[in-house]
């Protein structure tokens, strides 16, 4: 068992490293020198936020690769951080994705030894999530690579026009929120 799993997560890793080399030999696209775009599509919340998305994600991918650890797995983990242990259902709206997409996330995870589940105490059909030994290692990995992404991504920005920037993600997040909730 312990053999398939290293098998897993170093052919994982070998597939993630491939992505990442694969990516960083791709011509960085922008609206400025990529003529497909139609002119003015920066100016459309979504794409802008859809390809910021995209690109810090790969950037994380780049430099977290030879550790295993997939894309989905970074919101799992991050969320883990800082709740220490939560609920598939609690995840799934945290992070907004549907139920069964979650559950493939937490049995691949669960796999690959980043996370646990233990049954909760108070409901016999739920399971309390909580990162292992290998997934708060792997936590220390991704944060350090998170904030040397942000770092790249912010760079020419003063701590106000970041400051603003959460501001506004964060009340867009909630507009969006309450429209989902009803």
């Amino acid at each position: 068992m312990a053999r398939q799993r290293e098998l897993r997560v170093a052919i994982t890793r070998s597939h993630l490293e491939e992505m990442a080399k694969r990516s960083s030999n791709k011509k960085s696209l922008t609206p400025a020198n990529d003529p497909t775009l139609p002119e003015g599509s920066e100016r459309i919340l979504g794409l802008a936020v859809n390809t910021l998305g995209r690109r810090i994600v790969w950037s994380l991918v780049q430099r977290t690769a030879q550790h295993g650890v997939l894309p989905g797995a970074y919101p799992v983990i991050a969320w883990l951080m800082h709740l220490n242990e939560a609920t598939q259902t609690e995840l799934s709206k945290l992070i907004s994705i549907e139920q069964p997409t979650m559950a493939v996330t937490l049995r691949r995870m669960e796999r690959d030894g980043i996370i646990q589940r233990t049954p909760a105490p108070d409901h016999g059909r739920k399971s309390v999530v909580k990162l292992t030994a290998r997934g708060r290692k792997l936590s220390a990995v991704i944060s350090a690579a998170a904030h040397d992404v942000q770092s790249v991504a912010a760079k020419g920005l003063s701590a106000a026009e970041l400051d603003e920037f959460y501001r506004l993600a964060g009340l867009m997040n909630e507009n969006l929120n309450t429209k989902r909730r009803r």
